[in-house]
């Protein structure tokens, strides 16, 4: 079973990657597989969680904004009050 998550690490930090938007330069590439190497040597028990955490460190990412769950409230009338 264990071995379905050392392909799912892999498979996931680059679909991380790519699924952000980011471009995959060579630089990039190999920092993500230092990673992947690192929390393979350390066993952590949450392999995909710490990649996912430690990506956009090792990387150096920027945060991406998180947009607004609603739309702005704007005042207005609806028609009631005075006849």
């Amino acid at each position: 079973m264990r071995d379905i998550a050392y392909d799912d690490l892999f498979s996931r930090t680059f679909g991380y990657l790519t699924g952000s938007g980011i471009q995959l330069t060579r630089d990039r590439a190999l920092a993500a597989l230092r990673l992947i190497e690192e929390i393979l040597v350390a066993d952590t028990p949450d392999p995909i969680r710490q990649a996912v955490v430690e990506l956009p460190r090792r990387l150096e990412l920027a945060e991406t904004p998180i947009p607004a769950a609603r739309p702005p409230i704007r005042r207005s009338s609806m028609g009631y009050g005075a006849v």
